[in-house]
């Protein structure tokens, strides 16, 4: 039987010059997975460039190969393969990547269910907790050498995205992979130290201003917060900051979905939504062209604040109502 990696590892076997790019907006799953791809390719002798259209997050900035990461394509020679990891939609991997010709076959590795099979090669398994378990699936069947660099990468991965095993993604697989990753050299306290214990102070002065704003909807089975480009102005940071903040509307009691709205442009919006129970978010982010999982999903939306408000508090209540029918 054909394994769902064969053709990737056909192209890893062929080709010597890859690409390994994500979305947009990278955070923990999106950045492990990347560089430790990336730097499992470099370590079997081939020439790989990772590549984001935004700045690794601060808090990312740690992991071993985050230096290597390019944010420009414009001078960069063709490539034999592109993989694209952890990214639902085409559009997400960014304007300079879709305006780069030298892409050569297009692979694509993720875990959301809402994703459009873009690739020339698509290897998508929703199951999966992250993106870095299927990339570390792929690495194992292709007999490329796990190093504590990329075990710590990998690991990365898989912890953010579970929410530190604690999200209902959290399956004996993921468990399973992480400890392997433990043994291959990744170390969990360092790394939990400095992903969830090394913020800047203007992170937190930002958090405060976020839950300011914190209104509840649908009598209280809704809530939201608010991030502006002022907030973001007055504290000199940076949108990567934000990453999370929606997990503290999703925290309040007798909440079902929470939701950060982030301003992004002139009355444009990203919206992430969270939810706990039945309530599938995706199925909500996918009517306004977004996608994700179940229980994390998000998209944007133009309009001002008020009626980009009025309209995502509408979809979630009828999606709610939905689940509880």
């Amino acid at each position: 039987m054909k394994s769902i990696f064969s053709d990737a590892i056909e192209e890893i076997k062929r080709g010597k010059r890859f690409l390994v790019v994500s979305h947009v907006n990278p955070e923990g799953d999106a950045v492990g997975s990347l560089l430790g791809l990336a730097l499992a390719l470099k370590e079997a002798g081939k020439d790989v460039v990772p590549y984001l259209e935004d700045p690794v997050p601060e808090v990312l900035r740690f992991l071993p190969g985050s230096e290597l990461v390019s944010h420009s394509l414009e001078e960069a020679e063709p490539f034999d393969a592109t993989f694209a990891v952890d990214c639902g939609q085409y559009e997400r991997l960014g304007k300079g990547f879709a305006q780069f010709r030298g892409q050569g076959r297009l692979i694509n590795i993720d875990h959301h269910k809402t994703n459009d099979h873009f690739g020339d090669v698509n290897i998508i398994v929703p199951e999966a907790s992250a993106a870095g378990e299927i990339v570390f699936d792929l690495l194992k069947e292709a007999g490329l050498k796990i190093t504590p660099e990329v075990a710590t990468n990998l690991y990365v991965a898989i912890h953010t995205d579970t929410g530190s095993f604690r999200y209902s993604s959290s399956t004996p697989d993921a468990f399973r992979k992480a400890g392997e990753l433990v043994r291959l050299g990744a170390d969990p306290w360092k790394i939990a130290s400095k992903v969830y214990e090394n913020y800047p102070l203007k992170r937190f002065r930002l958090l405060s201003d976020a839950l300011s704003t914190l209104e509840v909807k649908d009598e209280g089975k809704i809530a939201l917060l608010t991030i502006t480009q002022d907030m973001l102005r007055r504290v000199n940071g940076s949108k990567d900051l934000v990453d999370g903040f929606v997990n503290y509307a999703r925290a309040v009691e007798g909440v079902e979905v929470g939701v950060l709205l982030r301003e992004c442009g002139q009355d444009e919006y990203k919206i992430s939504l969270r939810a706990k129970g039945d309530v599938d978010v995706s199925k909500v982010a996918e009517k306004f062209g977004g996608g994700g999982h179940p229980h994390a999903a998000g998209f944007n939306i133009k309009g001002t604040l008020e009626e980009v408000k009025e309209k995502v508090v509408e979809e979630l209540k009828e999606a709610i109502d939905g689940g509880a029918g």
